[in-house]
């Protein structure tokens, strides 16, 4: 060291230290804080119409939402159908995108429901749900295709 040192100047800048530090160590805090929040807030019930009954049902039991003629099915685990007055528009913001997947404009698909996936044209993909008998050909829109499998391979 070239210059001398003045022990009030260490001390001021050690003091200032130790409050920049405990500054920006709150922030950090706050912001895991928030983010645990917002994931603990997420909705996980829908309600759905059947005839002119109203049902709550589970997020985790309903298989694809699709739309068809402006009208939102829900297709639950069981194959029951029921109608939304959501848009799929509207789902994607609200559901949760680590579970929920926007295949292509027709249709939103559960990641736990999933059973494999193949190449459809080149570019495309399609989708295979466990539930056969629901008899829906799910494309993924060339668009979305590598976004799918990027989502997939999280998980």
């Amino acid at each position: 060291m070239l210059k001398s040192i003045n022990n009030d100047d260490v001390s001021k800048a050690i003091v200032k230290y130790k409050k920049l530090q405990k500054h920006f160590s709150i922030g950090e805090e706050a912001i895991k804080n928030m983010a645990q929040s917002i994931n603990t807030n997420r909705k996980t019930r829908l309600l759905v119409k059947k005839g002119i009954e109203t049902i709550s049902i589970k997020l985790d039991d309903i298989l694809i939402f699709y739309t068809e003629n402006r009208i939102v099915s829900v297709f639950d685990s069981n194959g029951k159908k029921y109608l939304l007055d959501k848009s799929l528009n509207e789902l994607e913001v609200e559901l949760n995108d680590s579970i929920f997947f926007r295949a292509n404009r027709q249709y939103i698909v559960n990641l736990n429901f999933i059973k494999s996936f193949k190449p459809y044209e080149k570019v495309k993909l399609q989708i295979e749900l466990t539930i056969p008998q629901l008899n829906h050909f799910i494309i993924v829109s060339q668009n979305s295709a590598p976004g799918f499998r990027s989502w997939i391979m999280k998980w």
